[in-house]
């Protein structure tokens, strides 16, 4: 099975990783726009623009599946059109969290203003909307990082766990842990289930970004925990 997997940035990585843990055997193509990242603070007809022509690249590629691995665009998978199956990172959590009594959810500004987490979720939600965490992410930039997260995650005190939910954010899990102890959800083991039964192929890997730069390589080596990953420049969208 040839299964393409996209975000902004480096952030679906991390989603690409647990899958290669847990399902090696299939060819994986992920595509990572960087050249237009955050997506969390873009109009929605930017987050259409970008998203199908990632979309239409990644079929062109031969993806059978595609994986949303972008919370942003997973909140706004109404605004996609595939010829494929479109896996979005957020239907997967419906009926799996409704035992906890209160969340908070560390999300992107358009995650939060959508408010699609509360369609699969049936209780109480606190949604923080984390517009500084991607872009230091993506530059390797955590000077401020610990006094950002004391602020955003100052809420969270009566929440029984906290969703990071956006792909990004699991990078600097170990600082997030440091302000919440509880329990601590990643989106990306909700959508192994939607993988596990499918055939199984000769596997391969290919990575390509629209912006290569010496924080695209270094973060791709260390959350893929590869030094020999070969990524290539493919550029689909042009900033306006």
């Amino acid at each position: 099975m040839t299964i393409g997997i996209f975000d902004s940035g480096v952030g679906g990585l991390t989603v690409l990783k647990s899958l290669l843990k847990n399902y090696p055997n299939h060819k994986y193509i992920y595509y990572g726009d960087n050249l237009n990242v955050p997506y969390g603070n873009k109009s929605i007809e930017e987050l259409q623009k970008y998203g199908n022509n990632i979309i239409e690249f990644l079929e062109k590629a031969g993806a059978e599946k595609i994986i949303i691995a972008c919370g942003t665009l997973s909140s706004n998978k109404e605004i996609l059109k595939s010829n494929v199956e479109l896996i979005d990172l957020l239907s997967p959590l419906k009926n799996k969290l409704d035992n906890y009594h209160k969340i908070s959810i560390m999300a992107t500004p358009l995650s939060v203003k959508t408010n699609a987490f509360a369609k699969y979720i049936n209780c109480n939600l606190n949604l923080i909307a984390c517009e500084k965490l991607v872009p230091l992410i993506e530059h390797n930039d955590y000077t401020n990082l610990d006094e950002i997260l004391k602020e955003y995650l100052q809420s969270t005190k009566d929440s029984d766990a906290l969703i990071l939910g956006c792909t990004h954010y699991p990078i600097i899990m170990d600082r997030v842990a440091k302000f919440f102890p509880k329990k601590i959800i990643t989106l990306d083991e909700f959508i192994l289930d939607k993988v596990k039964n499918l055939e199984s192929s000769e596997p391969s890997l290919q990575i390509y970004f629209s912006l290569i730069d010496n924080n695209v390589l270094d973060n791709t080596k260390k959350i893929l925990n590869n030094d020999k990953i070969n990524i290539e420049r493919k550029i689909l969208n042009v900033r306006k």
